[in-house]
């Protein structure tokens, strides 16, 4: 058994701003930073390895956290020099919003590679004196009495039926004062506590899955700090979605598309809808040329306001993504996630309330003021478009009502009578490469001989859903884990981004995300 005073579950940015705050706030206040001891255990292989996002940063996240110096020194490529917006017709045809939305704009942030920033976090975190270690998957949360008194690493070393290999490792018991829970989106311990506890927000969470890949271009041919965000085609009108195209220098360009997972079409395919998006004239002209040389995906909480739930429990505060803590209008995070991890610091080296300090964050302000935002589009893009108005023009104060959401992963919700969609024509090239070629991109790697990660609960079930829907999960996965092999569904859990989709969206709830062996799943290392 392992005793220290603070674990952290997850090495994003929310749990390294939480040990770096620890070990500062500490020394600030004449505790001995030395004497508090401040672990990290993340799933990955290294840190950063699972960490993605878009990513324009808001940069007010850093300040308090980091030095000026530190600041000026975080691995950043350029900075917003140029923004569009654009709304997308068809594949040829495109119009360009006349004005950024103010509450939109992001003119002069720095655009950058989560992954990389993370890892330069972690090397601060380390040198305050923060123990991080990876290939670790926190699978269980101990309790006694209630509270949470620490965590529990899964076990390495399984083969396929669950007996012990040679290099067999046995879980490691850790025991804390108090454990942070920072995992990002639909984190499995997060959702089991929540669950058990009752602390659901007064909205359903809801997710969209976020695409991405990073493309090189011929140098000379683009400018760095150009982005473009776009609406409309190929989703429909009734679906969240959008894209985006980030340069992050001049030879490399960040395009990605998000597709809200309340959609109720079954043959809804996101991983073709990105390519449709990719193939637009308005978006490809940014990497002509070009070559696809990474590639991940993830969800992203945006439920927003109503939808965050109660974030701490006895021995126990929830920060980042795992909180649903995200600018739903922006679809902006990380800032929001170090200042909720500064605010869980701060409760627990002064005793203060987490919620109460949480609340008082800019963050959360900025949250409140797009409440409802994101589940107005619920009932179509121009209501949404109107919500979102109303929400800057009067700072929040309409929609004056809470506009109630939906939760995907709800049958009813999915409109039965699965109906094959008609085939869509791609443009061969470089850029342009297969789902199975992008996964090979990702990085991603599990040991096969390893339990399978993901469960079938009841396969009478899974029959139902293949008649009902046409087995939505062979199309959501932008993994191609799931696929029909003569009418039987195969599950290839290696190829899996633990981007939890499944988990999300199967209509049945009938897949059970559970933990593969730490250290493995995709290495990020410029996402």
């Amino acid at each position: 058994m392992i005793e220290t005073d603070v674990l952290i579950v997850g090495a994003g940015p929310a749990g390294l701003a939480t040990a770096i705050a620890l070990k500062r706030g500490a020394r600030a206040r004449g505790d001995g930073a030395a004497a508090l001891r401040v672990m990290v255990l993340d799933k990955g292989r290294r840190v950063g390895s699972h960490v993605l996002s878009g990513a324009i940063i808001d940069p007010s996240g850093f300040k308090g956290l980091l030095t000026e110096e530190e600041i000026a020194k975080l691995p950043v490529e350029a900075h917003v020099v140029k923004e569009s917006f654009r709304t997308l017709l068809c594949r040829g045809w495109s119009v360009r919003v006349p004005w950024v939305p103010p509450m939109m704009s992001s003119m002069g942030y720095p655009v950058a590679s989560l992954t990389k920033v993370v890892q330069y976090l972690g090397g601060i975190a380390e040198k305050e004196g923060v123990e991080i270690y990876t290939g670790y998957a926190v699978t269980e949360l101990i309790e006694r009495d209630g509270v949470v008194v620490g965590a529990r690493t899964g076990e390495k070393g399984l083969d396929k039926t669950g007996a012990k290999k040679p290099n067999y490792l046995a879980g490691e018991e850790v025991r804390a004062k108090t454990v942070v829970l920072a995992e990002g989106g639909c984190g499995i311990l997060t959702e089991r506590l929540i669950a058990a506890r009752g602390m659901q927000g007064r909205r359903p969470q809801t997710y969209a899955l976020a695409i991405k890949e990073l493309i090189e271009v011929p140098a000379g041919t683009q400018k760095a700090g150009e982005v473009m965000h776009t609406f409309g085609w190929p989703s429909d009108f009734m679906t969240y979605g959008g894209g985006f195209v980030y340069h992050v220098s001049e030879t490399q360009v960040m395009v990605g598309y998000a597709y809200a997972l309340d959609y109720t079409r079954p043959e809804i395919d996101p991983f073709d809808l990105f390519r449709q998006f990719k193939s637009a004239d308005a978006v490809k002209r940014h990497f002509a040329g070009g070559k696809t040389v990474a590639y991940g995906a993830k969800v992203i909480p945006e439920g927003g306001f109503y939808s965050v739930p109660q974030v701490q429990a006895l021995g126990v505060l929830i920060v980042g993504d795992g909180a649903g803590l995200l600018d739903s209008l922006r679809i902006k995070g990380v800032h929001i996630a170090i200042q909720s991890g500064m605010a869980a610091a701060e409760s627990i080296l002064t005793g203060r309330d987490y919620t109460s300090l949480l609340k008082a964050t800019p963050g959360w302000r900025e949250m409140k003021r797009v409440r409802n935002v994101r589940a107005s589009f619920h009932y179509g893009l121009p209501f949404g478009v109107a919500a979102a108005g109303l929400a800057w023009l009067t700072r929040g104060m309409l929609p004056c009502f809470r506009v109630p959401g939906l939760e995907e992963g709800d049958a009813a919700a999915m409109s039965d009578g699965f109906r094959p969609p008609a085939p869509v024509a791609f443009e061969a090239g470089p850029a342009m490469p297969d789902r199975l070629t992008d996964v090979f991109m990702s990085g991603t790697m599990h040991e096969e001989d390893q339990p399978c990660h993901l469960k079938i609960r009841d396969g009478a079930r899974c029959e139902e859903c293949r008649r009902r829907f046409g087995a939505p999960c062979t199309r959501f996965c932008p993994a191609e884990v799931y696929r029909l092999e003569d009418g039987r569904l195969e599950i290839d859990f290696s190829n899996c981004l633990h981007c939890k989709t499944c988990r999300i969206k199967c209509p049945m709830g009938n897949i059970d995300w559970t933990f593969p062996q730490g250290g493995d799943g995709p290495r990020y290392t410029r996402m």
